[in-house]
């Protein structure tokens, strides 16, 4: 398991009111030494799919920073615009191709704030008429020092642009955020009011391999949302993604979930293809092969095809339901979190929920039998046999299947 980690920093109103977040990377490499793409994909999926987004921010406003190679990429088409705010490096060069890409994302809903402005780049971004597709404006207090000049471009910015958001950043003492409150600046960021604070979480590996067959799919012409719901299914990794991502407030449905198919159906063709592009690109970037074959990762693909196999036979209709109870039983072990605390970030079927809770049910009794079978309890499992009116030879030709599945993924 690998600890996944990034940043966010409070941004507040005039009132000291909190008003959103800035997340920011946190990892192994130095952000001076690391490439500004995947440090922009990292936080992305830490933020989406490790931790999750409305345990990060609680739909309050999130603002992440996008590089010139990621505008270009279309990476930001990939999101939903609400509650997210696109920062744009001062840097970006304003070529024609930046110019049509930051009109059709204004267009589109996306807000948009213009990063470390200067009155350099300030007067770029007018000369180009582009400041009119912004939303935010945010200034650096520590790089720009001279109180005349921060005053004077505040000035500049309210009296030819009101309906831009002037955020002050970097605000370090109290005598600067009265400063900027003079001016007239909307919000503030800074160590004055709170440093980043770094959250964490722990990431399922993933198969390497398993991107490699989803990105030869969904580039088909035939797409087949089967066929990658079949793929993700044989991932805990992306199937926990998945869930995660499906329970988002950018995403969240009233349905609960019961399989990993009926979650891609719901996701849909579309927000498929985006996240799966992402988390490629992501792999791409680290192009390191994840230990998934550890002990509990086997436990967890085991105990899915036992408890899908022991309720083909007894309860045909609950065997999707069984699956997922098995394959999501390691994740507090994986995870390092209760199973209530996950459960709150999945959206799942209220029969799985209680069979993972080991409330009782048929759901729960078939579980508990996969896990007698597997720690070779055989006075448990002898009393969970006649309760569902088994009998040995079929729990054996159920176990014998289950392992076969799993050698057959982990041989793939």
């Amino acid at each position: 398991m690998s600890i996944v980690m990034l940043a966010k920093q409070p941004i507040l109103n005039r009132k000291k009111e909190l008003f959103g977040y800035e997340l920011l990377y946190r990892g192994a490499e130095p952000i001076d030494q690391l490439d500004g793409d995947f440090a922009t994909i990292d936080v992305v999926v830490n933020a989406f799919l490790n931790i999750g987004i409305k345990q990060l921010t609680d739909g309050y406003p999130v603002f992440i920073n996008f590089t010139e190679n990621l505008l270009k990429e279309g990476i930001i088409q990939q999101f939903n615009p609400s509650n997210l705010v696109i920062e744009i490096l001062e840097t970006v060069e304003l070529t024609d191709d930046i110019k049509d890409l930051i009109k059709k994302l204004a267009q589109n809903g996306y807000r948009l704030a213009l990063d470390d402005v200067t009155f350099g780049t300030y007067r770029a971004w007018d000369e180009a008429d582009l400041v009119r597709y912004l939303t935010f404006i945010k200034v650096d207090f520590m790089q720009c020092q001279s109180k005349f000049v921060r005053q004077r471009l505040a000035e500049s910015i309210r009296k030819k642009y009101p309906h831009i958001r002037l955020l002050a950043e970097k605000i370090e003492t109290e005598e600067v955020f009265k400063e900027a409150l003079k001016d007239g600046y909307h919000y503030f960021q800074g160590y004055f009011f709170m440093r980043p604070k770094v959250m964490q979480s722990v990431e399922i590996p993933s198969y390497y391999y398993t991107y490699l067959k989803l990105i030869r799919q969904i580039d088909r012409k035939d797409f087949d949302l089967k066929k990658i719901a079949d793929l993700i299914q044989m991932d805990l990794s992306l199937s926990y993604k998945l869930l995660k991502l499906i329970n988002s407030p950018y995403y969240r449905r009233v349905t609960r979930i019961y399989s990993i198919h009926q979650a891609v159906v719901l996701l849909g063709q579309e927000e498929i293809k985006k996240w799966l592009y992402i988390l490629a690109l992501r792999e791409n970037y680290q192009r390191t092969e994840a230990q998934g074959t550890s002990a509990l990762i086997k436990s967890s693909y085991y105990r899915a095809k036992m408890a899908e196999a022991i309720a083909e036979i007894i309860a045909p209709n609950l065997k999707q339901e069984a699956f997922l109870v098995g394959y999501f039983s390691q994740l507090p072990a994986i995870l390092s979190q209760s199973m209530e605390k996950l459960l709150n970030s999945l959206s799942l079927d209220v029969a799985i929920e209680q069979a993972l809770l080991k409330q009782p049910g048929v759901l729960t009794d078939i579980y508990q039998l996969v896990v007698a079978y597997e720690e070779v309890n055989w006075s448990e499992l002898d009393r969970l046999i006649v309760k569902l009116k088994l009998d040995k030879e079929s729990v054996f030709i159920c176990y014998q299947s289950a392992q076969t599945w799993v050698q057959q993924i982990l041989k793939n």
